[in-house]
C-alpha cells in the first residue's frame, strides 16, 4: 500500500503514478498522463489540483514560519 496514509492505493497503481510511460494521472489516478498537462491526465485534473494548493488543503509539512509585514501594505 501507498506510504501516505490518506491514499488508499495499490503498489501496481503507486508505481504508475511517476512520469513513466502508462504513467496514472497523479490527481484523478484514473486516466493515462496526458503529454500536454503531465503529470496530469488533463486540465480540468491540473486546474483541480491547483485549487487544493491554493484552498490549503495540500500542504508542505513543517512549523508555520511567521508571517512578515508586507512593506507596499497601508503605505501613506
Amino acid at each position: 500500500m501507498s506510504q501516505f496514509p490518506d491514499f488508499q492505493i495499490s503498489n501496481l497503481q503507486w508505481e504508475g503514478l511517476g512520469t513513466s510511460e502508462g504513467a496514472l494521472c497523479v490527481y484523478c489516478r484514473r486516466r493515462p498522463v496526458d503529454p500536454r498537462w503531465k503529470p496530469f491526465c488533463s486540465e480540468r485534473c491540473k486546474m483541480a489540483d491547483l485549487g487544493r494548493w491554493l484552498t490549503g488543503d495540500y500542504s508542505v509539512p513543517g512549523e508555520r514560519l511567521p508571517e512578515e509585514p508586507d512593506p507596499h501594505r497601508d503605505r501613506e
